[in-house]
């Protein structure tokens, strides 16, 4: 595939962009469907945003601790063996040692899911829809002194082709309520 041009990135001027995320939303990948006469369990428009998810049933909001959770990505590209592809790795942090927590985790810990997110500049992504992203690691406990984390850190990872895609903000409400 030959390599295409270059597009135009204007320099933007960042007032008010905060990082970190508002949102997270998950399903299990199993319960997602490919859309009619394609592989694909998404569709995208011309810009890349995805416009459609085809689920059985719907993403679930998964309550946040302020600024604890987060996506990373990371580029591995080499030339020798023609591989390039980003890694994805996700923080959640769950407050507290309690049964809800346990069974979440249980629920994610051996399948893999996908991941809608909102960040704190009002943009939603996923990851996940190509069924290669799952739990890594699952840590906790309940610290030492009184203002340690109390809790779990639920760590996921997967590997895509592209960036987290833009999800429109009118599927978001169709899919999470």
């Amino acid at each position: 595939m030959s390599c295409s041009s270059l597009t135009a990135l204007p320099r933007e001027c960042n007032e008010g962009v905060i990082a970190g995320l508002e949102r997270v939303y998950m399903i299990a990948f199993k319960d997602l469907q490919k859309i009619t006469g394609s592989e694909e369990v998404f569709s995208a428009d011309t810009t890349g945003t995805v416009v459609q998810i085809n689920t059985s049933n719907g993403f679930v909001e998964i309550g946040l601790l302020k600024s604890t959770s987060g996506l990373e990505e990371k580029l591995t590209k080499d030339p020798a063996k023609g591989t390039c592809y980003f890694t994805q790795t996700f923080k959640l942090v769950l407050g507290d040692l309690t049964s809800a927590n346990q069974n979440f985790i249980a629920s994610v810990v051996n399948q893999p899911v996908a991941v809608i997110y909102k960040t704190r500049t009002g943009l939603f992504f996923v990851v996940g829809l190509n069924g290669q992203f799952e739990v890594t690691s699952v840590t906790g406990g309940t610290g030492v002194a009184e203002s340690d984390m109390i809790g779990y850190q639920v760590d996921f990872a997967g590997i895509s082709k592209t960036t987290a895609p833009l999800v429109s903000s009118a599927l978001v409400t169709t899919l999470c309520g």
